[in-house]
């Protein structure tokens, strides 16, 4: 038999062209049909890739004069293979010269070329020249493009699995008729291939892709039952399947717990998927989500016993593992560091500093970035200019694995937790929202520290681990977010460094604080206590911080209106300071500001000013006139004034403060927003309504944008605004703002809280003031009740509630009823207040003013006479209180002159 192509001479007679130094013939006969050679059948499952089909489409059909070259990029078990397989049979159509498939992986290309030209076509490849001299390989594979069959038509070249593209210019195609679709687990493998990069599934594809593989009736199935339930939902099936069937409810919070485990990898979702279909129908999605969970990646349903027909042909492990030896050790050694990280996004700059730490080359820090990228080990995100990092899931605990076996594995996560907990230090009590959005990268890493890694973390640091985080939630008045971390920090520090230590007492502190903000003050009390005691214990009784620890109980004792229990510690803790840091030291000055709180609160006034004003001295003289504290003295020292009625001396230091917390906090800071607020109050009780309403905007839009829409200081603030409306009897506008603080309140602090007693309160006012008086009364029969269970039956709040209660009734005609009430609340003010406070005032002038209105003249006027006397002396002759008690005095002589009068006629 005669080779047709024997020693380049075409025994046919074909033309012969020569094209780099050899022969192109005519094809050799031309076979009936193309061949479409795909090595797998392509799954039924497959779920999503839509976009990234149409997009493959896009770019290898369109008109091109160059080859057109397209790559499917992605980590291993992303679905690379898959969507070629998808797409090499649903656009096969576009395709009529054929599809060639070759797995590149430990192969020669240029040998898969010309095996598949030889077997699936049935050429036989030109060995010679038609000198005779053999041809090279890459002149083998030109032969093989240039004698394709058949020999017109679109062809789709599929090389899987490219590792690089070495030497592959030598053998793609010339003419344009081929388009070359590449699978490669590297980002951006050349500049004149358009990437096409694959991301893991949705959640609901990822959902809907195991669904597909174990069918709807197990994920659907309920997973967790007590034997006595499963017994029963037996019975019942035997009774009557069908009605089971249809009474499945919907369960699938397994399968997409499942989904997030693995990441939403396509491969891992099809070997559990496949797994799962191989077990008894009694085996639960729980129990495997249990099983990867306590195996981690060596649980068998990820690592593949036998091949089948899908393109899954390895285990997870095994996809893993060929990227893995790909890499340089250095670069391995940083990407055991990685795996250290929570599963999210982390910047670069602190592996630099984790890696300076530990003295790690720079170079071949800057090298690992670009290999774990580019064999998409990472992934990279943009956002606002800053570049972030991530890793999957799997891959995260593939690398954790092997980290153990690194030797140095306990220096780098002491680099790792150290690095974080620099940042944990940083985190201030009140932070403002652009804190907030600086540090909220580092949170999932110092959740992941505290949960997983304390062991890494030093003596001197555990407390951080856990601090940093209650502060973050805490300084955003998330505070049910707060406190587990405030709890771990007690028992980490117990279990380490045992029952007596000062951080011990400092955790216990800080929690107390939380418990104190919350109103529990039954649990707060006894942790301010054990605190105090630690402190006396390990310290002394004469220390700063046992000084701290009175002053934080004293607090506690000032919400709950237990003023003397509270003085005395005030003062002793004031004393303490001046003792061990001298009188002119910011905690005296700290102290004496806290002092005069409490004198405000009991109507001390005279005694308030005084310290107020040594406290702003103090810290004038100490920190300078530009500094926060300053500020805030100015603020308390107005607040005071305020009290008092003096509105003109008032004023220029709540602006003054306003001015300086701009000047040294910006334009955009919460203290900036309570001091607009302090204003607005001052303006309102002046009735300067006008000037008052827009600072009550402003505060509330600050306090929106620097904590966020759900925080306590946003509900004060829309609490105040609606008041200022029902001061101008603008009822509709203040109505949704009562109500949006009431929810807010409520949904932040819980339905126990005097916050929300105060906010059913101001919307039980608004009712009253409306005339709805059926509405408003079990408004303030709750808010009294709320106020007796948490603050206890002696409190201010309780007399205030009480005297608005009263207030209704007298409105209602129900003296009676309202009388008693008047009674109580006034003599609860002066148990509380002391004799001369201006709620005493009030109190006798609402007393006297229901006899007024049932004509009890004689009664009422010497409660008129004790009350105005009590307002000139402790708030002065011009304050509008004042000015109020003497018109009803006045009023209440008239009457009774006009009866005297009546009664001699």
């Amino acid at each position: 038999m005669i080779n047709e192509n024997w020693q380049g001479i075409n025994a046919k007679g074909g033309i012969n062209v020569i094209k780099d130094n050899t022969f192109n013939f005519n094809s050799p006969e031309k076979p009936a049909t193309a061949v479409n050679y795909i090595p797998y059948p392509g799954v039924s499952h497959f779920v999503g890739r839509s976009e990234e089909l149409k997009l493959i489409h896009e770019k290898l059909y369109r008109e091109n004069n160059t080859v057109a070259i397209s790559a499917v990029s992605g980590m291993g078990g992303i679905g690379k293979t898959e969507l070629a397989v998808k797409y090499a049979r649903e656009y096969g159509q576009y395709y009529p010269g054929g599809v060639c498939w070759l797995n590149t992986r430990d192969a020669n290309i240029a040998q898969g070329i010309i095996q598949f030209v030889q077997l699936q076509m049935g050429l036989e490849v030109r060995q010679q020249d038609f000198q005779g001299n053999p041809l090279t390989l890459i002149q083998q594979v030109a032969w093989c493009w240039q004698n394709w069959q058949p020999s017109e038509g679109l062809v789709l070249v599929v090389l899987d699995d490219v590792m690089n593209l070495q030497g592959f210019d030598e053998l793609i195609p010339t003419n344009n008729r081929f388009r070359i679709l590449l699978t490669t687990r590297l980002r951006d493998i050349d500049a004149n291939v358009e990437e096409i990069p694959l991301d893991v599934l949705s959640p609901e594809e990822g959902l809907q892709l195991l669904i597909n593989i174990i069918g709807e009736k197990r994920v659907n199935k309920p997973s967790r039952h007590s034997k006595d339930e499963r017994r029963r939902n037996f019975n019942d099936s035997l009774e009557n399947r069908d009605t089971e069937i249809a009474s499945l409810r919907r369960n699938d919070g397994d399968a997409q717990e499942l989904c997030k485990w693995l990441g939403y990898l396509p491969l891992g979702i099809e070997l559990v998927g496949r797994y799962i279909k191989k077990k008894p129908p009694h085996f639960t999605l729980g129990k495997m989500l249990e099983l990867l969970q306590q195996q981690r990646l060596e649980q068998e349903a990820i690592n593949l016993q036998q091949k089948g027909l899908s393109t899954a042909q390895r285990g997870v492990l095994a996809a893993f593992e060929l990227s893995w030896v790909e890499l340089s050790s250095e670069t391995q050694k940083i990407a055991g560091l990685l795996s250290l990280f929570a599963a999210d996004i982390f910047v670069w700059e602190w592996v630099e500093t984790m890696t300076q730490s530990l003295n790690w080359d720079e170079s071949d820090v800057e090298t690992a970035n670009e290999q774990l990228y580019q064999r998409h080990l990472v992934q990279c995100l943009e956002a606002d200019d800053l570049y972030g990092y991530k890793i999957h899931p799997l891959i995260r605990e593939f690398l954790k694995d092997k980290l153990t076996a690194d030797g140095e594995s306990k220096e780098i996560k002491q680099a790792f937790t150290n690095t974080f907990m620099e940042i944990a230090q940083t985190i201030p009590q009140s932070p403002t929202l652009e804190f907030i959005n600086s540090v909220k990268t580092a949170i999932p890493h110092l959740t992941e520290i505290a949960e997983n890694l304390t062991d890494a973390v030093s003596d001197e640091n555990l407390y951080w681990a856990f601090t940093g985080l209650a502060l973050y939630y805490n300084g955003q008045g998330l505070y049910g977010l707060a406190e587990p971390w405030y709890q771990g920090c007690v028992s980490a520090l117990k279990s380490r460094l045992g029952e007596n230590h000062p951080d011990v007492a400092t955790s216990l502190n800080n929690l107390a604080q939380l418990y104190d903000s919350q109103v529990r003050y039954e649990e707060a009390e006894p942790m301010y206590l054990q605190a105090l005691e630690l402190y006396k214990q390990l310290l002394g009784e004469n220390h700063p911080d046992v000084a701290t620890s009175l002053n934080n109980l004293a607090a506690l004792y000032d919400s709950q209106g237990r003023y003397e229990a509270a003085e005395p510690l005030y003062i002793q803790a004031l004393e303490l300071y001046k003792q061990m840091l001298g009188e002119n030291h910011p905690s005296t000055a700290t102290s004496l500001n806290n002092l005069a709180a409490l004198y405000r609160s009991q109507g001390r006034y005279e005694a308030a000013e005084p310290l107020y004003i040594q406290a702003l001295e103090l810290r004038k003289q100490l920190l300078g006139e530009n500094h926060p504290h300053v500020a805030q003295s100015l603020n308390n020292l107005a607040a005071l004034y305020r009290s008092q009625g003096r509105y003109e001396a008032a004023e220029p230091l709540y602006i003054q403060a306003l001015e300086l917390r701009k000047q040294l906090l910006g334009e955009n800071h919460p203290h900036v927003a309570q001091s607009l607020n302090n204003l607005a109050s001052l303006y309102r009780s002046q009735g300067r309504y006008e000037a008052a309403e827009p600072m009550c905007l402003q505060a509330l839009e600050l306090y929106k944008q620097l904590l966020g829409e759900n925080h306590p200081h946003v509900a004060t603030s829309l609490s105040g605004l609606a008041v200022l409306y029902v001061s101008q009897g603008r009822y509709e506008a203040a109505e949704p703002m009562c109500l949006q603080a009431f929810e807010l309140y409520k949904q932040l602090l819980g339905e126990n809280h005097p916050d929300v007693a105060t906010s059913l309160n101001n919307l039980a006012n608004l009712y009253y003031s409306q005339g709805r008086y059926e509405a408003a009364e079990p408004l303030l029969i709750e808010a009294l009740e709320l106020y007796k269970q948490l603050l206890g039956e002696n409190h201010p709040n309780v007399a205030t509630s009480l005297d608005n209660l009263a207030l209704l009734y007298v409105s209602q005609g129900r003296y009676e009823a309202a009388e008693p009430m008047c009674l109580q609340a006034f003599e609860l003010y002066k148990q509380l207040l002391g004799e001369n406070h201006p709620d005493v005032a009030t109190s006798l002038n609402n007393l006297a003013n229901l006899y007024y209105s049932q004509g009890r003249y004689e009664d009422a006027e010497p409660m008129h006479i004790q009350a105005l006397k009590i307002c000139e002396q402790s708030l002065g002759v011009a304050h509008p209180n004042t000015m109020t008690v003497r018109g009803n005095y006045a009023a209440c002589l008239r009457e009774m002159s006009q009866r005297k009068d009546n009664y001699q006629f």
